[in-house]
C-alpha cells in the first residue's frame, strides 16, 4: 500500500512544528536514515550533501527545515520502507525520552493510519518502547455504498433498479430505516458526516444543537434492548467528549438481505443473519462490527442450542475473511455503571488500536 505524498507532507509538516531531532545533534539524527556522505551536493563547492547541509543548516543557518526535507532529502520521494525506518527513528529511544514517544507516535498515526500503517511499540530497549511500523491488517477492499441502518419497524423491501451498478430502491416500509446514499471519506464515517446528511435530509441546520439531538433520538429509537442502549449511549456519554469528530456508531444496519422471510422460504434460513447491532466505517478500509448478544442469540428459549451457537461463529468467521473485525458484548456485562465502564475500555483500547485515539 502506497504512503502517499499527502501523508508524508502531513506527517513532515506535523513534526517540523516540534522538536524533531529529539536529543540528537543534526547529522547524527539525518544519519540514522540518509548516508549523506554518499548523497551528491547541489553546490559544487562541496563533495557530497553533508557539506550542503552543514553549510545552510549550521554554518550560514538560511535554510528553512522544511527545505531541508523536501528538497534537499527529497523525503516525498523515499521509498516506503525508507521512509518508514524514517518514522521509526524520530520515536527511537535513542532519539527521544520514553515519556514524549507516545505523544509522537500519536501525531505520526494520525496521519499514517489512512495509508494502512501504524507504529506499534512492539520490543523493548533498556526499559524503554521501540516502534515498529507495521500493515493494518483487515479492511475491506470494496467502497461502501447503500447502508441502511437505524430500522425501527418491519423489514424493507428491497429491488434492484439497476444491477449492473448495484444501484437499490425501496419499494415497502422505506420509512422504517434510514439509507446513507453518500461516498465514504477514506477516513471512514464520522459523526460530522452522518450529522451533514441528516441536516440535508430533513431540511435543518447542520449546527444546531436540536438537529443532532433529532438524529440522535432517531438512532436511539431502532435500539431493541436495554443492554444496546447502554453501549449506545455510553459511547456518546464517555467517548464522544474525548475526540474531536467521533466515527459514527450505526445501530441497527443490513449487511446481507435476503428478500424472503424464514415462513416463506418454509422455515429455512439463507442467510442466519441479516442485521448487525452496530457498525463502524474506520480509516483505510477498516470495518468493525459489534453485537449485543442476548440468550436468543445461543439458546431456544432457557435451552442452551448449539446449532444456533454454531450459526452464529460461523457466520462471524465469514464476516472476518471478508476483512471486517467482529466484537461480542453479553447482555449480561452491559449493565448499570460496570457495563458503561465496559463500553468506554473497549472504544478507548479499539479506537488506540487503530490510531484515533
Amino acid at each position: 500500500m502506497r504512503i502517499t505524498e499527502l501523508t508524508r507532507r502531513n506527517i513532515i509538516e506535523a513534526l517540523l512544528g516540534k522538536n524533531i531531532y529529539g536529543r540528537l545533534e543534526l547529522f547524527d539524527f539525518l544519519n540514522l536514515t540518509w548516508n549523506l556522505s554518499e548523497m551528491p551536493s547541489t553546490d559544487s563547492r562541496f563533495e557530497n550533501a553533508a557539506g550542503d547541509i552543514w553549510q545552510h543548516m549550521v554554518n550560514n543557518n538560511d535554510w528553512e527545515e522544511d527545505y531541508l526535507f523536501f528538497r534537499c532529502l527529497d523525503i516525498l520521494q523515499l521509498p516506503d520502507q525508507r521512509f518508514l525506518h524514517f518514522l521509526e527513528q524520530v520515536i527511537h529511544p535513542i532519539v527521544r525520552h520514553s515519556e514524549t514517544q507516545a505523544e509522537y507516535a500519536e501525531i505520526i498515526n494520525s496521519y499514517l493510519v489512512h495509508d494502512g500503517y501504524r507504529l506499534n511499540a512492539t520490543e523493548q530497549m533498556s526499559g524503554c518502547p521501540v516502534y515498529k511500523a507495521t500493515m493494518l491488517q483487515g479492511g475491506v477492499p470494496s467502497r461502501v455504498k447503500n447502508l441502511i441502518f437505524a430500522s425501527n419497524g418491519h423489514k424493507p423491501e428491497i429491488v434492484l433498479v439497476d444491477a449492473v451498478n448495484n444501484d437499490i430502491q425501496i419499494t415497502r416500509n422505506e420509512k422504517n430505516c434510514l439509507v446513507y446514499e453518500e461516498s465514504v471519506p477514506s477516513s471512514g464515517l464520522s459523526w460530522s458526516n452522518l450529522v451533514q446528511w441528516w441536516a440535508a435530509l430533513t431540511n435543518t441546520d447542520p449546527i444546531s444543537s436540536e438537529t443532532k439531538k433529532a438524529l440522535y433520538e432517531r438512532l436511539c429509537d431502532s435500539l431493541e434492548s436495554e443492554p444496546e442502549r447502554l453501549l449506545f449511549n455510553s459511547y456518546f456519554q464517555r467517548i464522544y467528549p474525548l475526540m474531536q469528530d467521533p466515527p459514527a456508531l450505526i445501530p441497527q444496519i443490513y449487511l446481507h438481505y435476503d428478500p424472503y422471510t424464514v415462513s416463506e422460504r418454509n422455515g429455512q434460513k439463507v442467510l442466519p443473519r441479516q442485521r448487525m447491532d452496530f457498525l463502524l466505517l474506520l480509516p483505510s478500509s477498516q470495518r468493525v462490527v459489534i453485537e449485543v448478544d442476548g440468550k436468543q442469540h445461543y439458546a431456544n428459549k432457557d435451552t442452551a442450542s448449539p446449532r444456533l451457537y454454531a450459526e452464529m461463529v460461523a457466520a462471524d468467521r465469514e464476516l472476518k475473511l471478508s476483512g471486517y473485525e467482529v466484537y461480542r458484548f453479553g447482555g449480561f456485562e452491559l449493565q448499570g455503571d460496570s457495563g458503561k465502564q465496559v463500553v468506554e475500555d473497549f472504544f478507548r483500547k479499539l479506537f488506540v488500536r487503530h490510531g484515533l485515539l
